[in-house]
C-alpha cells in the first residue's frame, strides 16, 4: 500500500494515474472519500453538503482516515490488490495510516522545487476550483502548507520523489522506489 503526499501541483495525480494504468492498482482519494461521508451524513439527517462537510471537519482529519481504514478493511474487492491512497495531507493522517498498516504502507512525498513549475501544472489542468493567477496560487499554497503542516508530513515520508524533470525521469523514480514495495505488499487484511 502506498500513501501519496505533496503540495498542490506536485504530481500526486500523475503518480497515481501511472500506477493505475501500468499496474492496475486501486486508487483511493481521501477527498473523494470525505465527500462520500458528507453525502451519507446528508442522507442521515437533513443538512446541506457544506454543513455535513463541516461536521466531518470538526471531527478532525484523523476521523476521515480512520473511516477510510475501516472501509479498506471491509472492502473484499481490495483484498490482495495493491492500493494507493492519495490526498493524505497532515502528519496526523500519515501517523494513523502508519499505525494501522505498519510495514505494509510506504509514504511517498512528491516534491517539486519551484512554485512557478507547480503553478504551471495547475494551470494546465484547468480545473475551475484552482487559482487563476500566480499570486493567488502562492497565497493558497502557503495557506495549505500552514493548515496541513505539509513540511512535517514530508518528515514522515519513507521516500521523496522529485518531479522537477521530465515525466520519464519521474516515472523512473516510481519504478525504482515505489513499484517494488507496492508489488511486495498488496493489501491483505488477513496477513
Amino acid at each position: 500500500m502506498v500513501a501519496i503526499v505533496g503540495a498542490l501541483g506536485a504530481g500526486k495525480d500523475d503518480l497515481a494515474q501511472y500506477l493505475r494504468e501500468r499496474y492496475g492498482v486501486v486508487v483511493v482519494e481521501v477527498g473523494d472519500f470525505a465527500r462520500q461521508l458528507a453525502e451519507e451524513a446528508d442522507k442521515a439527517e437533513p443538512a446541506t453538503y457544506d454543513s455535513s462537510a463541516q461536521q466531518l471537519a470538526e471531527h478532525g482529519p484523523e476521523y476521515v482516515i480512520y473511516r477510510l481504514v475501516d472501509e479498506i478493511r471491509q472492502n473484499d474487492e481490495w483484498q490482495g490488490t495493491p492500493l494507493v491512497i492519495t490526498g493524505v495531507q497532515t502528519p496526523a493522517e500519515t501517523a494513523v495510516l502508519q499505525e494501522q498498516f505498519g510495514d505494509d504502507l510506504l509514504v511517498a512525498y512528491v516534491k517539486v522545487g519551484s512554485q512557478a513549475a507547480r503553478f504551471n501544472r495547475v494551470q494546465q489542468r484547468g480545473r475551475p476550483t484552482e487559482p487563476e493567477d500566480f499570486e493567488e496560487f502562492v497565497e493558497q499554497d502557503e495557506s495549505l502548507k500552514d493548515d496541513f503542516a505539509l513540511p512535517h508530513t514530508q518528515d514522515k515520508a519513507d521516500v521523496i520523489l522529485w518531479n522537477s524533470d521530465s515525466l520519464d525521469v519521474f516515472f523512473g523514480q516510481i519504478e525504482t522506489q515505489i513499484v517494488p514495495h507496492l508489488m511486495r505488499y498488496p493489501y491483505n487484511p488477513a496477513a
